[in-house]
Formats: structure tokens, sequence, C-alpha cells
């Protein structure tokens, strides 16, 4: 697997880098938001998380 082709599927499919995320929400806990993370699979979070994409540039 292409890790850049990959990376570049994942970053198309938030519809944002992960690494420029930053929460601007409060912070109460809130159950009505919704973790934009979270239409992402297991092993895509993984490879986010292995190959150091989560890390703030």
């Amino acid at each position: 697997m292409d890790k850049e082709k990959e990376y570049q599927r994942i970053c198309e499919k938030l519809g944002f880098i992960p690494s420029e995320y930053e929460y601007d929400g409060p912070l109460t806990e809130d159950d009505t938001w919704v973790n934009p993370f979270s239409v992402l699979t297991s092993e895509e979070n993984i490879f986010l998380y292995e190959n150091g994409y989560l890390n703030k540039q």
C-alpha cells in the first residue's frame, strides 16, 4: 500500500487534514457532539496513528 495515497484518501474522506484538526467546541461534556473521526474505520484510525499523521506539524 502506498502510504501517501492512503493518507490522501483518508483526508478526502474526513474533509480536513488530521494533524491540523482543532476541537473548537465546549469544554464540558456534550453528548450531541459528533467526533469527525468517527467516519473512519478502525484500520484507518490505526493507520493515521501508527504513521504519525495525527501529530501536530
